[in-house]
């Protein structure tokens, strides 16, 4: 069973990847503009919570198939989304 859970990590690496990176790139758009015109900068929350709400959709998946492991792993991009969700 630790064997299914490292291989499912791996594989959702990509997956993450992808998601997190488009929060990433919201994120920096949006302030980008905000600096380009001088306003104050607030998180794309929209994108965001999209981009969070699919990993942990991924993770609850996970943990019904009984995977626990690979859907712990899936705190990680959630964190990582929901600090770009805070007020700069």
């Amino acid at each position: 069973m630790k064997g299914r859970n490292v291989i499912t990590a791996i594989a959702l690496l990509p997956v993450n990847a992808l998601v997190v990176g488009y929060g990433w790139l919201a994120a920096g758009m949006t302030g980008w503009a905000a600096d380009y015109d001088d306003e104050p900068a607030e998180p794309p929350l929209a994108e965001l919570g999209t981009a969070c709400g699919l990993v942990v959709a991924i993770g609850v998946v996970l943990w019904l198939a009984r995977l626990r492991g690979a859907a712990v792993f899936q705190v990680v991009p959630a964190l990582l989304l929901a600090v770009l969700m805070l007020p700069a």
